[in-house]
């Protein structure tokens, strides 16, 4: 289908279709580990914030308590994370399980294969360009964001 000049000059536009491509390589990758992306980024998360709740999870992520509880469940049942006591009765601190730190690794690994495939056209220099931009799209920000 035409892509034409409007679509084409839209950042967002072009961004996404980026990442549609992005997301289906690295999701082949990670095909035989029988997990998303996104569950990968939970393990990493989880793997970075040792003891995290799943609301914190659920924040870092962009999904709500309710996603975040359904995701941290696969992830506890195939053995992968688990959940211990948290700083209350109402809380689980996440933990990354040896299984899962292994199986991280690999899938990891799968992804940085995916992520150079994905980026064998550009140059060093256009890559750390590209890594550069992409960490300042967004809002420029505002003296309030200085006082968090």
């Amino acid at each position: 289908m035409k892509q034409g000049a409007d679509l084409q000059s839209l950042v967002g536009y072009r961004v996404q279709r980026a990442n549609l491509l992005m997301e289906t390589d690295a999701r082949g990758a990670l095909a035989a580990h029988d997990l998303s992306p996104a569950k990968m980024t939970a393990l990493i998360l989880i793997r970075d914030n040792p003891g995290c709740d799943q609301t914190a999870l659920g924040r870092a992520l962009s999904i709500n308590r309710s996603s975040a509880m359904k995701l941290v469940n696969i992830l506890a049942d195939k053995g992968l994370v688990e959940r211990r006591p948290g700083r209350d009765l109402r809380t689980n601190a996440l933990m990354l399980l040896p299984e899962g730190a292994r199986q991280l690794d690999a899938m990891l690994a799968a992804v940085r294969q995916s992520d150079a495939r994905m980026t064998q056209r550009l140059s060093a220099e256009e890559l750390r360009t590209l890594r550069t931009l992409l960490a300042r799209l967004g809002p420029a920000p505002t003296p309030e964001d200085d006082e968090d």
